[in-house]
């Protein structure tokens, strides 16, 4: 029977579906890449509370990056630069109440002892590729070019690179922090 049902197919929309699956190969193999468990990772609260895994994803210039902090509201992920005056900000969460995922690429200038507000990126250089939230735990994972070239955007380099984090109870964007730290990080 088998033979029966090959051999009333053509051979040439045979080798067609062999082409179009042959040339599907690459681009599933990147997706599949993309969904496994990432590679890399710190805990960069002393606490246990946040920590952040990451991959670069090879042959892309981008990079994957996983937070979980023990938290109900929004996290953050500041990306400083080298002089410690500026940072990248991710920042988003999972709001439980509503059941959906948010995420905003911001910026901001540091101060001796604290920072200026925070100011929106117009330019958004970073892609939720999911959010949750459970058991108590905050699951962001976003993905973003190591360099975006974007102004307001600070590179992703090799060696270590200065880190900040924070997080909140609340969903509200103007809530204050419950925890914070600045950590290195060394991605590549």
């Amino acid at each position: 029977m088998p033979q029966l049902i090959a051999s009333a197919i053509p051979a040439t929309l045979t080798l067609r579906m062999m082409k179009v699956l042959i040339a599907l190969i690459p681009l599933l193999a990147v997706c599949a890449g993309q969904l496994n468990n990432l590679t890399n990772s710190q805990e960069l609260d002393p606490a246990g509370n946040f920590r952040l895994n990451w991959e670069v994803i090879p042959g892309t210039g981008d990079i994957v990056l996983e937070i979980h902090a023990k938290a109900a509201g929004w996290v953050s992920l500041e990306i400083v630069t080298d002089d410690g005056k500026y940072a990248d900000i991710i920042f988003g969460g999972y709001n439980d109440e509503f059941n959906f995922g948010y995420l905003e690429d911001w910026s901001l200038e540091w101060i001796p002892g604290a920072h200026l507000p925070p100011i929106q990126d117009t330019s958004k250089d970073i892609v939720l590729q999911s959010a949750s939230y459970v058991d108590s735990t905050t699951i962001l994972r976003v993905k973003r070019s190591l360099n975006t070239g974007d102004y307001y955007d600070v590179p992703i380099h090799s060696g270590q690179m200065p880190m900040a984090w924070s997080y909140s109870t609340s969903d509200a964007y103007d809530s204050v922090h419950a925890a914070a730290g600045f950590v290195y990080i060394t991605f590549y």
